[in-house]
């Protein structure tokens, strides 16, 4: 099968990649007519990340059935690393090859083997929550960063509706609350309080999202897997899902 998609903001689709990168060297991209999708289980499976970009997305999406196509993601990070604002991605197949194109005022071309990368068996998850909050996505990276700054550990807690704490945990502790009623917290629903710790180092695979959603919805129970969503321009979600740490 051939297809050609272009997507507007190639900036956007590089800090998926991105996001990706720090998960697998390797990956698998579904292509079907209802658009592009990725899954992707780090070695040690401790998070996942789950990647759906419909049609909708894209300017140009000519799509007839369905392809899954291999890449190495670091080769793809690396093509897309001086991307501007405004440039347009094109990605097309024709044979073994996949083709990438960036449009600006210069049309730069890549081509790349398609490669055999295992698609990921991952089951369907249903999880419940007792914690569920959209904050701007500015204010999730600021407190992320604070917490990294004394250790690699960060524990959410909310005991009611009125103030969620993200808090950095070592020898010393940072802490920062976001209070309802703060522009920076849209929505907090608390079903039962809830505390729990998660690996700073796995939560930074995706902060480079924040640059590309306006908010984050995150999601937690006490001692519990942490359950973040992207919302990308163009309908696009970007799942996360990470695994509770001891501490």
């Amino acid at each position: 099968m051939t297809f050609k998609v272009i997507y507007p903001e190639a900036k956007y689709f590089r800090s998926i990649i991105e996001a990706v990168s720090k998960v697998v060297d390797e990956v698998a991209i579904r292509v079907s007519e209802e658009g592009m999708s990725i899954k992707a289980l780090d070695p040690a499976k401790v998070s996942l990340i789950d990647i759906a970009l419909p049609a909708s997305s894209f300017i140009t999406y000519e799509v007839s059935g369905e392809e899954v196509i291999g890449v190495s993601v670091a080769n793809l990070v690396k093509v897309l690393k001086k991307l501007k604002k405004g440039d347009q991605l094109e990605i097309s197949s024709v044979g073994d090859y996949i083709n990438v194109a960036v449009e600006s005022q210069l049309r730069r071309k890549y081509s790349f083997r398609n490669i055999d990368v295992q698609v990921p068996e991952i089951p369907e998850l249903s999880l419940e929550f007792d914690v569920e909050a959209m904050l701007l996505a500015e204010a999730f990276k600021t407190a992320v960063r604070d917490a990294e700054v004394v250790g690699d550990t960060v524990e959410f807690e909310a005991s009611d509706e009125s103030t969620l704490i993200i808090r950095g945990v070592n020898a010393s502790k940072v802490e920062t609350k976001i209070v309802a009623g703060m522009p920076s917290l849209i929505s907090l629903s608390v079903n039962k309080p809830s505390r729990s710790a998660y690996s700073l180092e796995y939560l930074e695979k995706v902060l480079s999202l924040t640059g590309v959603s306006e908010s984050i919805t995150l999601k937690f129970s006490s001692d519990a897997p942490l359950y973040l969503e992207f919302r990308i321009a163009g309908e696009g979600v970007v799942k996360y899902l990470l695994a509770p740490k001891s501490i």
